[in-house]
């Protein structure tokens, strides 16, 4: 066997965009995707394995159930078809979720968060669970109906407590890269700050985190104690001065910065100015977007 054809589990993780956890639990729980093993029981992808998890993916993607996929994969003339995916699958999915939550089950939503993001690929989740679910409550709240600041408080101390998880699974094992990641919204913190936080984890990346970053002056401080890359996380409009600001981030970083968020997509012409490399839109856009993979794979590359 030579090493050269096969990648450990963080670089398949980073490969697939399925997170090592995800991995470990398709092989443990379904039997999906067996890999080689060191002497010392490390896992190693082969290059068959990847397209398989590639496959598995796809599948999911369509709404297949996890534990349907083996049958599936078996089959060599069922391949997925590109472009199909089972709406009522996920809505399903969604519907689970929601109804947890309306019906302030605390134990419940944390219970179903946690099996799905071991074993789906959280991307996925994100765009066919995550997000509609959260536009579907944002909509609801914005009518007041009774206890629904209850629901708000399960739904955010339910995210808190995915961010603690997976910051403790990561800290297992050894990161790929080590970056700042700074939230400069000031208002409630957004569902969108913690998927994106949660990818950065999935993916193999230690993150600095810093919370309701106010005076965009402060950053310069972060290069004096580590001089980590810098995510800039952001979905409102900025001043005219804040603008100014990350102009001296952009002096202090260099390559090593990048925006995400509406707040890129609101300031894009301006961020171009000042040559800071980001990607707009919501957080699944900018999570595929190739402006931030090729720059993850930069500071991956480079630590």
């Amino acid at each position: 066997m030579q090493s050269k054809d096969y990648v450990n589990i963080s670089k398949a993780a980073l490969q697939t965009g399925v997170a090592a956890v995800t991995l470990r639990a398709w092989e443990r729980r379904y039997g999906l995707v067996k890999p080689e093993r060191t002497p010392k029981g490390h896992r190693l992808y082969s290059q068959q394995n990847i397209e398989q998890i590639h496959q598995i993916v796809s599948w999911l993607d369509r709404g297949v159930s996890v534990s349907k996929v083996a049958v599936l994969l078996s089959e060599p003339k069922l391949l997925p078809s590109k472009g199909i995916v089972n709406d009522q699958a996920w809505q399903q999915v969604q519907s689970e979720l929601s109804n947890a939550l309306i019906t302030l089950k605390q134990t419940s939503v944390d219970q179903l968060l946690d099996k799905w993001n071991k074993t789906m690929p959280f991307i996925n989740l994100c765009e066919h669970v995550y997000l509609p679910s959260h536009h579907y409550l944002t909509h609801r709240w914005h009518n007041e109906p009774l206890g629904y600041e209850l629901e708000k408080s399960i739904w955010l101390q339910a995210w808190q407590r995915q961010l603690t998880l997976m910051t403790l699974r990561a800290e297992k094992q050894k990161p790929l890269a080590s970056i700042w990641f700074i939230n400069i919204d000031t208002a409630e913190t957004t569902l969108e700050y913690f998927l994106f936080y949660s990818l950065l984890l999935q993916t193999g990346i230690r993150i600095h985190a810093i919370n309701k970053v106010d005076d965009l002056d402060s950053l310069s401080r972060l290069s004096e104690a580590k001089s980590y890359p810098l995510v800039i996380f952001g979905n409102s409009r900025l001043c005219s001065s804040d603008i100014d600001k990350l102009a001296t981030v952009k002096a202090i970083w260099g390559k090593n910065v990048f925006s995400v968020g509406y707040m890129a997509s609101i300031h894009t012409q301006e961020l171009c100015n000042i040559a800071m490399k980001h990607s707009g839109g919501c957080i699944t856009e900018c999570w595929r977007s190739s402006e931030t993979q090729s720059w993850l794979e930069q500071i991956i590359s480079e630590q």
